[in-house]
């Protein structure tokens, strides 16, 4: 059974205070001072104008009342959007922050058409915000979506248009107009129906209207492919907000699954959240705060919210399971080490809420093909522990919480861990620590540990994979991985036969002897001795 928080999304509304939402463009204070009839270029006819200039007069409610109103200013803004952003990589596109109205005004006299772009993104984010509360009758489905059959309106790819300009687009524009298109595009996910206002606000019925879900799934991948691309490129920030958009209908979810955007998020939070390391929680915490700041806490909390919403397809889909999984265990160590360094109680929230739903998840609604390996709530829990769950586990045992959801998921997830430990030997444990890539000091990492198992680094092929693991971990940022990487690799070449020779063979005396020049003195110390054991033919007399 999957796992709900009951007020979770409610509160990451408040907290992020609207993940949807657009920021307030740059020149906005130019706004008022548009004149329309010189800027020919957008090739506006009267009735156009006469519509912008009304809709500057009237509250935005009484624009929208009237559907046909509505659609008619949402493509006169989309034709705003058109004609202004072709000519792009003005003075607006310069700007780092906001303007006074003196500055605004000079934008607009030196980039009048870029001004107009941000000013068609703001008012068409402001209709779609509208019609999206049912207020006024119209919905969004009204206004972008036309004829019988509920066509996607062909205007739609002046957004796309702004997102396709890449770098010599600006970040407001780029922002807005995902955002805007995410929100249209969702409209049109036959899972957003439940969840559609049903009356106004004076209590009359919406007429219920059809909505082509064809129409919009061509720009719905155009548009997941763009944030995938923000999020390869270690620009998250300018996708987030389309991000979340994504995540709110189950349609849009998969989509951005099937693309590779769970590890894409995972990978982002290794980037933003792994960089803070130290031998405790409370360390880590300490220095997560110093180094982070508000910022880049916020944007580990919106991405791993984005991961806790993907964990609900868990049960629904195996190729879902297996994206989580991973050879790499980077979803799970990505969110243990969020767990870890705590920066924020709302970050450990929602991490540890998609720990939870990783470590109870079931393939029994959906099991994988006949003969694949077999991906459920054990597999990722003998991850969890591999990537040092429990320790981080135990110190928020011992932490005063008042939120009793975090509560609740601390002490499950620490009975689902022990028992889990419980079953597994500890060459079982050590393998899956080895192959998630997070070494940590403990009892896998003794001699008495490879005297029992220095063979079972040979594999069941006999190719070695483990040990060729442990030697790529040598290159590892993190200081302590590389060192503990060193101790194993020299207590194999101890007690396995031969075990110097196929050290050599594979590369790793090659890997270590930089590390003996390492600033780290513990590095340094493993390092030599490593190097020492792969060249001396009896350690123990070195020893």
């Amino acid at each position: 059974k999957r796992y709900w928080h009951p007020y979770l999304y409610q509160l990451h509304l408040t907290m992020s205070k609207g993940p949807t939402s657009l920021a307030t463009s740059p020149v906005a204070l130019a706004f008022p001072h548009i004149q329309w009839d010189p800027l020919g270029s957008l090739r506006l006819t009267a009735q156009e104008t006469a519509l912008l200039r009304m809709a500057e007069t009237n509250p935005i409610e009484y624009t929208l009342a009237d559907s046909r109103d509505a659609s008619m200013y949402a493509r006169v803004l989309l034709k705003l959007l058109a004609e202004a952003s072709s000519h792009g990589g003005g003075d607006v596109s310069k700007l780092t922050g906001p303007q006074t109205e003196e500055g605004a005004r000079a934008v607009l006299g030196t980039d009048p058409l870029g001004v107009v772009t941000h000013y068609a993104l703001t008012k068409l984010y402001d209709i779609i915000s509208t019609l999206s509360t049912g207020a006024s009758g119209v919905t969004v489905g009204a206004v972008f979506y036309v004829g019988k059959d509920g066509i996607l309106v062909d205007q739609w790819k002046a957004l796309l248009r702004i997102l396709n300009k890449g770098g010599r687009g600006d970040t407001y524009s780029q922002t807005g107009a995902a955002l805007c298109l995410g929100l249209i595009l969702v409209a049109a996910c036959p899972s957003q129906k439940a969840i559609s206002p049903t009356v106004d606000k004076d209590g009359n019925a919406i007429k219920a209207r059809v909505i082509s879900y064809a129409s919009a799934m061509e720009p719905l991948e155009a548009l997941t492919a763009w944030v995938i691309a923000q999020l390869k490129i270690s620009n998250p920030a300018l996708a987030i907000p389309t991000l979340h958009v994504i995540m709110s209908s189950s349609e849009s979810r998969l989509l951005f699954c099937s693309t590779g955007g769970i590890k894409y998020i995972a990978r982002q939070l290794k980037v933003k959240g792994g960089s803070v390391k130290s031998s405790t929680p409370s360390a880590a915490a300490e220095a997560a705060k110093k180094q982070g700041g508000n910022s880049s806490v916020q944007q580990l909390y919106e991405l791993a919210f984005c991961l806790w919403t993907l964990t609900y397809e868990l049960n629904s889909s195996p190729v879902i399971r297996n994206d989580f999984g991973g050879k790499d265990g980077l979803v799970v160590g990505a969110l243990t080490d969020l767990v870890s360094v705590a920066p924020r109680e709302k970050v450990v929230r929602v991490a540890l809420a998609a720990l939870r739903n990783l470590a109870t998840c079931t393939d029994e609604i959906t099991p994988g093909p006949a003969g694949s390996p077999k991906v459920d709530g054990k597999v990722f829990l003998a991850e969890m522990l591999a990537c040092g769950l429990m320790k981080a586990i135990e110190y928020l045992k011992e932490r005063q919480f008042t939120d009793p959801d975090i509560i609740d998921d601390v002490q499950t997830l620490h009975k689902l861990l022990v028992e889990n430990y419980k079953e597994m030997s500890r060459w079982e444990v050590y393998k899956n620590e080895v192959e998630s890539g997070h070494l940590q000091w403990g009892s896998c990492h003794t001699e008495a540990f490879f005297k029992e198992n220095a063979r079972m680094l040979e594999g069941s092929d006999g190719d070695f994979h483990l040990l060729k693991v442990l030697i790529s971990l040598l290159n590892s940022k993190d200081d302590d991985i590389a060192a503990i990487a060193c101790y194993d690799i020299g207590e194999f070449v101890r007690h396995y036969p031969n075990g110097r020779a196929i050290a050599k063979r594979l590369g790793a005396k090659e890997l270590v002897m930089p590390l003996i020049e390492h600033d780290n003195v513990e590095l340094q110390r493993h390092a030599l001795q490593c190097v020492s054991k792969i060249m001396v033919q009896n350690w123990e007399y070195v020893k």
